[in-house]
Formats: C-alpha cells, structure tokens, sequence
C-alpha cells in the first residue's frame, strides 16, 4: 500500500472503529497530507474502539495487530509506519 493509501485506510479504518472525533479533528487534513500527526490521546480511544480498529485492520489488510501492540503506538503517523512496514 502507498502512504497515501495507508493514511485514508487509517482515517476509514478510525471511522468504522466508532470514533467521531476523527471526522472533525483540526490534524485529520495535515495527516492525510503526510504533514501532520495526530495523538492517540487527542482521540480519546476507548477499549471498544481499539479492538475495533484492530479488527478492522485484520479483515482488511491481513495484518493482525492486537490491543497491546496499538497501546504501543501513539499516533496517526506511528500507526502509518507500522503498517507500510508489513506491505
């Protein structure tokens, strides 16, 4: 997957996860443009909203990343490097 492909699934994959502060959220451009970041915690994820991401990851792409591993990324532009490294 090119990066600007693995952005818009990482914002798709957030909006399927249920979480509504990824539409609105002042970064989501920049990020989408590979010139801004977002911080996990300026997105409250909850715990639903984890395992949701990561479901949606798996079925999507085949790349299985669990909760704890997803704990140990912290941002947009982290989670983007961590999947163009299994592509």
């Amino acid at each position: 997957m090119k990066q600007n492909n693995i952005r818009q699934f990482i914002l798709d994959a957030f909006e399927q996860a249920s979480v509504p502060s990824i539409r609105d959220h002042e970064g989501r451009a920049a990020f989408l443009d590979g010139k801004g970041d977002v911080n996990f915690d300026a997105l409250e994820l909850d715990s639903l909203a984890r395992m949701e991401l990561c479901i949606y990851i798996e079925v999507n792409t085949g790349i299985e990343l669990t909760p704890d591993q997803l704990d140990k990324i912290k941002s947009l532009e982290g989670l983007a490097s961590a999947l163009a490294a299994y592509t």
